[in-house]
């Protein structure tokens, strides 16, 4: 009994509610369609989210740091296509995944140096570096599609490890491993306060400019694996990859918990369970035979009841310490 009333303390309240409304969720939608707890169904629910769950992982640690990343959406499509390139032009896989993941992590990059240097907020700082990399995919592929790629390459987004989708393995590794450093390592915690309060952190002596860049470097190297999985689970590349997950991811790093109005919260377990429940739900707009247009309709407001929502735990919690 005692282990049951401090459940919300060790999970979290909100963590907590969101459990229970997957549970709900999946319990109504299984009642609906027999087809929905069937093993290709379930495969089809993680895997119609992956992507954005991986990029998700990226945008907790800048979001908790008090920023945003909208430039996800562009790295993603930027580096299927580049690493579509360099694979028809004859390079090795492997060579051309690092040097892919590179650039992308050399974005993040940029989009720091540009908050640090000459103080742009992120979010105009991710715009621009949002629009003129979708610009600069379409001048170099001219719109058209990339294909033909090695067999070799196909495994990172088509192979299976231990009988499980292998991007689904990556994400999987991914939140347990920065689920960890975010709780257990010093370096990790800082986050927390810079996310707080940048300028006390500074004060106290923290690496604010440093971390910065280790964050938003993390998120476009996240997104640059997703596109790279995203080449290699459709055999091509193209433009049109990516085109709105910065909301998407953006909504399930806040259903999650993660607060975008300050800075300083946030936990990648509830992250996961925000991915979960965006994979739920779209999965089950397209069971219930409800039109694809109506898809950015729900997104909208399901960040906005998440903002609402999340905000309102945290007031309460600070009403009750």
């Amino acid at each position: 009994m005692n282990r049951i009333k401090t459940l919300p303390k060790k999970i979290g309240t909100h963590n907590l509610a969101l459990i229970t409304i997957n549970v709900v969720l999946i319990v109504v939608m299984a009642s609906i369609s027999p087809y929905f707890l069937t093993g290709a169904n379930i495969e089809v629910i993680l895997m119609g989210f992956v992507l954005e769950g991986i990029m998700a992982i990226g945008m907790t640690f800048v979001i908790i740091s008090g920023g945003i990343d909208l430039s996800v959406s562009s790295v993603l499509p930027f580096a299927a296509i580049i690493t579509g390139f360099m694979l028809k032009a004859g390079w090795p896989p492997f060579v051309a995944i690092i040097i892919t993941l590179i650039s992308s992590v050399l974005v993040g990059f940029f989009n720091a140096s540009l908050k640090n240097i000459l103080n742009v907020h992120p979010f105009i700082a991710t715009l621009a570096t949002m629009l003129t990399l979708r610009g600069l995919a379409l001048a170099i592929s001219s719109g058209a599609n990339l294909s033909g790629f090695p067999e070799s390459f196909f495994f990172l987004g088509q192979g299976r490890a231990l009988g499980i989708p292998f991007p689904i393995c990556v994400f999987i590794i991914l939140a347990l491993v920065m689920g960890l450093l975010l709780k257990k390592h010093r370096y990790f915690r800082q986050i927390y306060f810079i996310g707080y309060d940048p300028q006390a952190a500074k004060v106290s002596g923290m690496k604010v400019e440093r971390f910065f860049l280790f964050v938003f470097g993390l998120s476009s190297g996240l997104a640059g694996l997703a596109g790279v999985l995203a080449a290699s689970q459709y055999g091509a590349a193209h433009i049109s990859f990516g085109i709105g997950s910065e909301l998407r991811v953006i909504t399930a790093v806040v259903i999650g918990g993660t607060s975008i109005v300050r800075g300083g919260s946030g936990t990648m377990f509830g992250t996961v369970l925000g991915v979960l429940f965006m994979a739920i739900i779209y999965n089950a707009l397209v069971m219930s035979g409800i039109s694809t247009y109506w898809q950015d309709v729900v997104n909208g407001i399901m960040l906005l009841a998440a903002i609402f929502f999340v905000e309102f735990m945290k007031n309460r919690e600070k009403a009750v310490n």
